[in-house]
């Protein structure tokens, strides 16, 4: 065979082993991020019978794996059992609107945070009850896991009332509707949701119970400081273009960007 010819057919072989990436080095791989979520709670994390995940983290990890080119897998497990996903490394973060608290960022790496709220006290709309004192002898939900469990439960021992505990917000505050229980601790945002969506009235207290953060959660190994410090940087350009800003205000009717605590 012709020499000249050889070299050209060669050369095409090698070129189509580049474009392929066959064999080649410097093959790019895509990036898999497993994240474990409940896909339960609106207007937080929600996943429909398809798998598309919308709510306020559905929508943000939307934009992060677009400008980041990965790949979200998502693992969807109960609220008490998703950091259970991080300790067996079968997930490499917990995304669920979760508050920054001690007992997390104790155990956990968190993100920087995306979002501010605040957590309350909601009785039924024109209910007495109207000071954490009235509470005395009453029955208040929790949602177990939550940033305000451990808030309701020391406040029990002060105020002299019962605590119920749910696997999720919007049970206790029907409950609440109902007058099975006379109050439920949650985040305002949750009650705002809560009403929004049912139609039903509940009565914010004034007194709140503490502001938060929230924020992501990470394995404290190499890899996920390494993968916490990627987030934060998306995060911090989202919070910067405003796409953050838009995103709280889809779902909860305001910027709730503006309520982050600074540190």
């Amino acid at each position: 065979m012709n020499k000249k010819i050889l070299a050209f057919i060669l050369s095409l072989v090698c070129t189509v082993f580049v474009l392929t990436g066959c064999g080649s080095p410097d093959t790019v791989e895509e990036k898999t991020v497993i994240i474990a979520t409940t896909g339960t709670n609106v207007p937080y994390t929600i996943v429909d019978d398809k798998g598309n995940w919308t709510g306020v983290d559905g929508d943000i990890w939307k934009e992060i794996s677009a400008r980041k080119g990965w790949k979200i897998q998502l693992k969807r497990v109960p609220f008490d059992s998703i950091f259970g996903e991080l300790d067996t490394k079968r997930a490499d973060l917990a995304a669920n609107c979760f508050a920054v608290k001690k007992e997390r960022t104790d155990k956990y790496y968190a993100s920087i945070p995306y979002y501010g709220d605040a957590q309350a006290i909601v009785v039924k709309e024109g209910s007495p009850l109207k000071t954490f004192k009235d509470l005395s002898g009453k029955t208040i939900g929790i949602t177990n896991g939550q940033a305000s469990q451990t808030i309701i439960m020391d406040m029990a021992k002060e105020y002299g009332f019962s605590v119920k505990t749910y696997e999720d917000s919007n049970a206790g505050m029907q409950d609440v509707v109902l007058g099975r229980i006379d109050a439920q601790a949650c985040a305002v945002s949750t009650a705002q949701q809560f009403m929004e969506k049912t139609g039903n009235k509940l009565d914010i207290m004034d007194k709140k119970l503490k502001a938060n953060n929230v924020a992501y959660f990470f394995p404290k190994t190499e890899e996920g400081a390494k993968l916490r410090d990627e987030v934060n940087a998306e995060l911090q350009k989202m919070l910067e273009d405003g796409t953050l800003a838009e995103i709280t205000v889809k779902y909860f009717g305001g910027d709730m960007t503006k309520l982050i605590i600074k540190e």
